[in-house]
């Protein structure tokens, strides 16, 4: 086990909140002493929740060093959900983790593998692995997929509510899928449970399931019975898309799943799935019809 017993959680939204809540869960068991979510200053409904739970609210200021060092003093783990334009603060967040003495750092990945891409919307996020390496401070990378519970909404052309998929591209590529809330109880169960060997600047691809767009949306129609209308549009259209603007990341996601690169390892044998036989996530097909019965 790695001995972790403050752990700290910069952002507590869309992935957040849910790895916040298995951590206080953790920390209710007794597992874990003391959970610290890190907030801008404003308050919320879900803060005032997880401060009800048993965590520390810790306002800090991006921006101040002096900031983010004291409230990261004593902390042994932090883990970043930050998204959107927040990302950029990864690096002060780091260097101020180093700092106070963090002993591990998990960025925001929770999505497609970064490490390595050099190039793209999500280059920054490899830049970020090396300047941990650089600045030693060690890292774990959870490579999850798309949130299966979340991800099947109109932008990416599933519009259940109205009985119409679209799909770009051909949708016969396997991708890899995990709910938010397994991919918290893995993330929560990793920092506690696994030794520093199996954490320090490793990558540990996850995946609830494997399945292409094609049998994601065969499995729901058969499941719930439901009429639903499966369209298709030529893969060019998201080619387009990117030429016209390489940051559209809507269109380079889906490029992504098509192309091959939605896995999150090449095979399900080579996913960290192993290191813990018991976690037994929600298939895709299973997470979908919850969120749409």
């Amino acid at each position: 086990m790695s001995g972790f017993k403050t752990i700290a959680l910069a952002g507590a939204g869309n992935i957040g909140k849910f790895i916040a809540e298995e951590l206080l869960k953790l920390k209710a068991s007794g597992t874990i002493t003391s959970v610290v979510v890190l907030t801008r200053g404003s308050s919320s409904d879900n803060l005032a929740s997880l401060e009800k739970q048993g965590a520390k609210i810790a306002k800090v200021d991006y921006s101040s060093a002096d900031s983010l060092t004291s409230a990261l003093s004593g902390v042994d783990v932090v883990i970043s959900t930050l998204g959107g334009n927040a990302l950029t603060t990864q690096g002060p967040l780091a260097d101020a983790a180093k700092k106070a003495g963090v002993k591990l750092f998990v960025p925001s990945e929770f999505g497609v593998v970064t490490e390595g891409r050099t190039e793209g919307v999500l280059s920054f996020k490899n830049d970020l692995h090396r300047k941990l390496e650089d600045i030693k401070l060690p890292y774990a990378l959870f490579y999850t997929g798309p949130f299966a519970d979340w991800i099947f909404i109109p932008p990416f052309g599933w519009d259940l509510a109205n009985g119409k998929i679209t799909i770009s591209g051909e949708g016969k590529t396997p991708v890899s899928w995990t709910t938010r809330r397994d991919i918290a109880r893995f993330v929560a169960h990793a920092v506690t449970s696994f030794s520093t060997e199996q954490l320090y600047f490793k990558e540990l691809p996850i995946e609830g399931d494997r399945k292409s767009l094609n049998e994601v949306a065969e499995g729901y129609i058969a499941k719930t019975g439901k009429k639903i209308e499966v369209s298709h549009k030529p893969r060019s259209v998201l080619d387009d898309a990117l030429k016209e603007n390489p940051n559209n990341f809507l269109a380079w996601l889906q490029l992504a799943w098509e192309i091959g690169e939605g896995v999150t390892a090449k095979t399900p044998e080579q996913t960290a799935n192993k290191l813990w036989p018991e976690w037994n996530p929600t298939s895709v097909v299973e997470a979908v019809v919850q969120a749409y019965p």
